[in-house]
């Protein structure tokens, strides 16, 4: 049958003839002969034709419907005719097919080594599921012994560098990386650049180690700082600066508030009149609703235009446009707990907790729940800015020092931090009495913006004067973090001017950091490096 598949087009029909084939219940043997007749001596290149032997080779290949296959070639053996040859006799191998000394056929060590580059020593137990036998240390001996074979890669005229841990706080290495093929080019234990004098141009991270060992070793390239680590460098500072100057919990009087406010409202408002007392009253999204059917109403829209536009009934623009806009836009209340809402009010401001409160009512044929009844007493208490009593466990003393916390709004070194370096937005009269209590924050305030707009201006004498001015500040961590720029200066001057960075490195190196966790932490520089690299290649061919 020609359509049937068979056993020789799965091997070099031109080198290879199968001359039997047995199986058993787990493995299948292939007998196969060699065809050739001449072969040339690996060592002098010639050709001879010259037989002096067979040599029977067992060599593993790829599974056959989950059966162990194994290859018996029978490789012919011939004499060296070059008298001034070091060969004398040699076996032939079959190039792209089976290695001179290979155990196993190309294309079986080319699946192990991309279960290897994934799984480590592990994969040997997916190769033994699929009666592939190989132990765990076979297979990373194939990974690092085709690393080997590799020629070393080649990097252009710019690098990045950065560090990892081999092991943490103990030993560490250094990764580059080409910087316009983002490809790892080498790990190293040390700093040895003695082939890569080539170099012109190396970003790197804020290591005073790294600076002084390139300057040693490539003194003509160029060293860019990266600006994310100078960023982060600014960030360190500035948190514990905040740390170190400002209390652990600040303490704003309400008092200091409502004076900022009265003195805001004095000006007028378009938004909300300042006799709106009960603004909080009415539903937000209601009002929002009711204002844009009447506005657009007003201009000329008919009603199903507008239900259209809105996405929303008919109906409700009907009821909207023809009904009261207190009752329809005014919070309601209704539950339950109506009948109860004097008494709840009298009880909460005379200072009994909600759970007796809660207790009372039980007791008054209440007939709602929990949840119910205490989100109601919430609101009630929001609305009328009641203090709520604490537990009757509480003593006087402790029920005292609570009224006293209870006058002060609370922000944290935290919340101080986000609001210097991320502009977290808090009220005026919190901000005010922040500059005013902590005036060093004025001072992180303007460093973080004039330290940004050197790199968003790219300008050297913004540069220039932010070291002059906060060099021998008071604040000795923002002092500190301007020393180490002007010892770094000519790298942070290249940061400045330059649009190289060192972000595609950390993207190699976080590849690298997975690469270790998939082998749980233990693994040699060889192999790392066979991992990484090896991996790399395969991916860009």
């Amino acid at each position: 049958m020609n359509d049937m598949l068979k056993m020789n087009m799965f091997f070099p029909s031109e080198l290879l003839s199968i001359t039997s084939v047995d199986h058993d219940d787990s493995s299948l043997y292939i007998k196969m002969r060699s065809k050739t007749h001449s072969f040339k001596c690996p060592e002098c290149a010639q050709e001879t034709e010259t037989y002096h032997g067979t040599y029977l080779r067992k060599v593993q290949d790829l599974p056959i419907l989950g059966k162990t296959t194994r290859l018996h070639i029978t490789a012919n053996e011939y004499v060296c005719k070059n008298e001034s040859c070091s060969k004398v006799t040699f076996v032939e191998d079959f190039d792209g097919f089976l290695s001179y000394y290979g155990r196993m056929t190309e294309r079986c060590a080319d699946f192990i080594c991309t279960l290897a580059m994934e799984t480590s020593c592990e994969g040997c137990s997916i190769c033994r599921a699929m009666n592939l036998q190989i132990s765990g240390d076979s297979v990373i001996r194939l990974l690092t012994k085709r690393y080997r074979l590799q020629s070393t890669p080649k990097c252009g005229s710019a690098i990045g560098v950065d560090d990892f841990a081999f092991k943490k706080r103990h030993t560490y290495g250094t990764i580059i990386v080409d910087q316009a093929t983002h490809r790892p080019v080498a790990i190293l234990d040390g700093r040895d650049g003695n082939n890569n004098k080539h170099i012109k141009t190396v970003t790197r991270d804020r290591a005073s180690a790294y600076s002084t060992a390139i300057q040693e070793i490539l003194p003509d390239a160029m060293q860019i700082a990266d600006r994310f680590h100078l960023h982060q460098n600014l960030l360190e500072a500035i948190k514990n600066t905040v740390n170190s100057t400002i209390p652990v919990d600040i303490r704003i009087p309400i008092e200091y508030e409502k004076n900022e406010i009265t003195a805001d409202t004095e000006k007028p408002c378009k938004k909300m009149p300042c006799n709106a007392d009960n603004f909080l009253d009415y539903n937000e999204k209601s009002v929002q609703l009711y204002n844009a059917i009447h506005e657009y109403s007003k201009a000329g829209y008919s009603k199903p235009a507008i239900s259209k536009m809105l996405h929303c009934s008919r109906n409700t623009v009907t009821k909207y446009l023809e009904g009261d806009y207190d009752s329809l836009c005014r919070k309601n209340f209704y539950s339950g707990m109506d009948q109860f809402y004097d008494y709840i009010i009298k009880e909460l401001s005379s200072g009994v907790s909600r759970k007796d409160v809660f207790r009372s009512l039980i007791q008054k044929d209440y007939k709602g729940g929990q949840t119910a009844a205490y989100d109601y007493m919430n609101k009630i208490i929001e609305r009328f800015h009641i203090d709520i009593a604490v537990y009757r466990s509480s003593s006087a003393d402790a029920v005292q020092e609570k009224k006293k916390l209870q006058k002060y709004d609370h922000i944290s070194r935290n919340g101080i931090f986000r609001f210097l370096w991320m502009n977290l937005e808090i009220t005026n009269s919190h901000k005010s009495y922040l500059m005013d209590t902590y005036p060093q924050l004025r001072i992180l305030m303007s460093c973080i913006r004039e330290f940004r707009e050197i790199f968003q201006k790219k300008s050297m004498p913004c540069l220039y004067l932010f070291i002059e001015k906060y060099k021998n500040s008071d604040l000795k961590e923002v002092s500190r973090f301007v020393s180490g720029i002007e010892r770094d200066l000519s790298a942070v001057e290249n940061a400045v001017a330059s649009s190289l960075s060192n972000g595609f490195v950390e993207g190699t190196n976080s590849k690298l950091k997975m690469v270790k966790r998939t082998m749980y932490g233990r693994c040699s520089k060889e192999l790392l490096a066979a991992k990484l690299i090896y991996m790399s290649k395969s991916n860009y061919g």
